[in-house]
């Protein structure tokens, strides 16, 4: 069995497998090369897979987690106002920085901040690591979880740097207006755009975002007022997010870049979570993909009499093809939602797939 792990990066994959590790008898090392653990609170969807992947993980404790559940995902197309698809199977919805801090509860001691490695040697046997702080370590493992820029792809595994996918995307965050809204929605076949919001807190919180298609950095400095006005034929439940929209609410802008990688592994060494497989937000799958990366490598990493260079070469085999039909599939429907195609024609793919993955 492995007992020196490294894990780089402490985002919601480097504690989920610390969390797996941890729950069988492991205790991983995690370096974060942040001074404080923190994300934004956007919306995070966790379908069944995913949870099923958490309780693999140990995690079954999540009684106090803050997720919500609408009863509902209504697809509009934009353009006329009509419903295109009815979803009655929806994610549990969590607030990005409310489910980081329900992971790092019960690992935050194995973590340390401000610390990147800066030189990773795999001498076959084990890994030799030097940190930026000059400390050097020696591991049985490696685990790079360091997201979509990942430094363990790029300079461990010569991997690719992340890529622009097409899309564009603003988020924002309002109180909910309307108490009695309890479903959550979304509608393409705007002037380019997608537009879709989601509940989470409890309900009081609506988060919302819009798609955009074209050249990176396209209508970055629209603000949500005039995000609104790309969307005239708009109705029902989303008339409620553009009216927020239109009390313009801090938002952020980002290029939506997703990383195609070939190589996961080498030997000793393996990237998990967007370091492996960072892929358009459209689906809502990146994060849940990551968690049941970690599960698969928590387990095959404690597995008695199983090598570490056949357990990490057998986690490449075993989820690579899954996450990446996923990224692909991710990627046409970032895509499509930028032409005439409805949502229901393209998230129907998604609510049909084996393994209850969702939109």
């Amino acid at each position: 069995m492995s007992t020196r792990i490294l894990i780089v990066g402490a985002g919601l994959t480097g504690l989920a497998l610390a969390s797996g590790l941890r729950h069988r008898g492991v205790d991983p090392v995690v370096v974060e090369q942040a001074p404080i653990i923190t994300e934004a609170g956007w919306a995070i969807g966790l379908g069944p897979r995913h949870l099923a992947a958490l309780d693999r993980l140990g995690r079954t404790d999540r009684g106090h987690w803050p997720g919500y559940q609408a009863e509902k995902y209504l697809m509009f197309d934009a353009r006329t106002g009509l419903i295109d698809k009815i979803v009655n199977d929806v994610p549990l919805m969590f607030n990005r920085s409310d489910l980081q801090s329900a992971l790092l509860d019960g690992v935050g001691d194995l973590v340390r901040t401000g610390v990147r490695p800066s030189a990773m040697t795999d001498t076959g046997d084990v890994v030799e690591v030097e940190f930026d702080n000059g400390e050097r370590g020696t591991f049985d493992a490696v685990i790079g979880a360091d997201g979509i820029n990942s430094w363990t792809r790029r300079h461990v595994l010569g991997g690719p740097d992340a890529t622009y996918t097409g899309t564009s995307v603003v988020r924002f965050q309002a109180p909910t207006p309307d108490p009695a809204l309890t479903v959550t929605g979304l509608a393409a076949g705007g002037r380019d755009a997608t537009l879709a919001y989601f509940l989470m807190d409890g309900g009081k919180k609506i988060h919302g975002v819009v798609f955009l298609h074209g050249t990176p950095g396209n209508r970055r400095d629209l603000s949500p007022t005039q995000l609104a006005d790309l969307f005239p034929g708009i109705s029902g439940p989303l008339t409620v997010l553009t009216e927020v929209m239109r009390t313009d609410p801090v938002s952020y802008f980002t290029d939506i870049n997703q990383a195609v990688v070939e190589t996961w592994v080498r030997n000793r060494v393996a990237v998990a979570g967007d370091a492996a497989h960072a892929m358009s937000p459209v689906l809502g799958q990146g994060a849940g993909a990551g968690f049941e990366d970690a599960a698969m490598l928590a387990e095959l990493l404690t597995t008695p009499r199983l090598p570490v260079p056949l357990a990490l070469a057998s986690y490449e085999k075993l989820r690579k093809p899954e996450a990446q039909s996923l990224q692909r599939l991710s990627h046409a429907t970032s895509q499509a939602l930028g032409t005439s195609t409805l949502p229901g024609e393209i998230f129907g793919q998604v609510a049909d797939r084996p393994g209850g993955v969702r939109a």
